[in-house]
This record gives structure tokens, sequence and C-alpha cells, in this order.
């Protein structure tokens, strides 16, 4: 799991919110402070984040982590439901509910050759990753012009990004997936994440290539400690819980109920 002993990861602390920034509609990277600094985080781990001290929305929202520096940490957050609305509109100042950080992010493996496929917001931790091993290679997948904001954001995180769009309006025609058989001699191991039929095609696309992949499950949770057993997911190895022994998971371990 994280670096940090398990009473530091399930640590709840207050934090602020420093930094609201608008990147497309919908989309927000939202940055916020707390007093003491947090542990080191593994890109793929994440954060729960109460968006009410009230019981209206009643559970906490599951963030991956795109950045950390000392006691100053970034979200990126897309619009999906009610509870992600009310986070986008908070004005900085305000104060929130924190838990994390939580779960296995991707293993870090030294002299590796890592590749990292993301679809939309998936690219999250690989912004953090690229902090901790610059050689990574990244590619980001969008469906079209909509999503220009997040290409632009990404490409100023992440020198060099590939970028592929399936109306090529924005770099290459077409998905990340297409580049997987062309890295055959190039790479060791590849991360993954976005949506569940991405991660799906992702792992067969380098089992056909004898390519080790990672990759991390998007479910919906409750508590991210494991306690509600609301995330499950099938496994050669029986139901394991996305939160505490994923997100990240070893693609050859999941259950793709082909």
């Amino acid at each position: 799991m994280c670096s940090s002993d398990s009473r530091e990861a399930h640590l709840e602390r207050e934090v602020v919110l420093s930094k609201r920034e608008e990147i497309s509609k919908n989309l927000f990277v939202l940055t916020f402070e707390t007093r003491d600094p947090f542990p080191r985080i593994q890109p793929g781990q994440f954060v729960m984040l109460r968006t009410s001290p009230g019981l209206d929305p009643l559970l906490g929202r599951p963030f991956a982590i795109s950045g950390v520096e000392a006691n100053r940490l970034e979200l990126l957050v897309a619009v999906v439901g009610r509870g992600t609305r009310i986070l986008s509109s908070f004005p900085p100042g305000e104060l929130l509910r924190m838990r994390g950080p939580l779960g296995n992010g991707f293993p870090l493996q030294p002299g590796k050759r890592v590749h990292c496929l993301a679809g939309t917001t998936g690219i999250a931790p690989f912004v953090l990753a690229k902090t901790e091993i610059p050689g990574i290679e990244v590619y980001l997948g969008i469906p079209g012009s909509h999503w220009e904001g997040l290409a632009s954001w990404a490409s100023e995180k992440i020198p060099n990004l590939h970028l592929y769009s399936e109306d090529a309006s924005v770099g290459f025609a077409g998905t990340p997936l297409s580049c997987i058989g062309s890295l055959e001699a190039t790479v060791d191991v590849v991360w993954a994440c976005g949506p569940m039929g991405m991660l799906k095609a992702v792992h067969h696309e380098c089992e056909r290539h004898a390519i080790r992949s990672w990759v991390s499950l998007e479910t919906r949770m409750a508590c991210g400690i494991g306690g509600c057993h609301g995330c499950v997911v099938q496994t050669v190895n029986g139901l394991r819980k996305t939160c505490t022994d994923g997100p990240v998971f070893d693609s050859r371990e999941v259950l793709w109920n082909e």
C-alpha cells in the first residue's frame, strides 16, 4: 500500500481549497493545502473527499492524485454528478475533510521502461508519475475537440505527451491502443488508467504482444478503506476490494467477463 503506515494512510484531515482552475466545461483542477505535509504518494493512489460536513451528500468521493508537493495536493475533478458539482462550485478558502492517501499505486520498478496509456481524466496519476519517473512515456486519448482543454493542461504538465483523438481534431487520429504493437521492442511494462472498456482492450492488446500491464480500475466507492465492500471486483483470486487491494491491479489478475 502507501509508503506511510496504516494510521497515516487512513488519517482524515482538514484541507483548504487554495486554487480552483476550470480547464474546460465541467472539468476542474483543484489544489488543496493542509497544515502538515502529505506522506510520499505513489502514482495511482487516491484520496476520499467529503463535499459536505452534513449528511447530504453522505459519502465521500474518490479522486486520483495528479500532484503533490509538501502540504499541497492537486486533483483533477470531472463533474459527473451532484457531489462533484458541489465540489467544483466551492470558492478558494473552502474547508473540507480529506482521507488519504489510500490504496495501492502503480509498482515503481527501477530500470523498467514504462509507457502509460490514459483515457481522458485517467491522465491524473500519470501527471504525478512523470515527476517520479521522468523517463516514462505518456499517451493520452480523448474523444474529440471538446476535451481540448484537458489535452492542453496535460501537455503543459507532461513534456512530449503523445496525444490521440478519435475525431482527429487533436494530435494523432485514433486511440493510444494503436501504438501498443509498435512498443513491443521498447517497453517493459504498460500502465493504464481510464474507462473499463479501454482497460480491457489494453489488457488484451498487451497480452497479444507479451507485454506486462497494470491497470487502475475506476469503481464506485463509499468508504475508501475496505469497510463497506461496495467496490469489489472479480479476479482470479476471488473478490478483491478496489479501494484496499487496488485500485491498481496486474491486468492478468482481473476477470474481464469475456
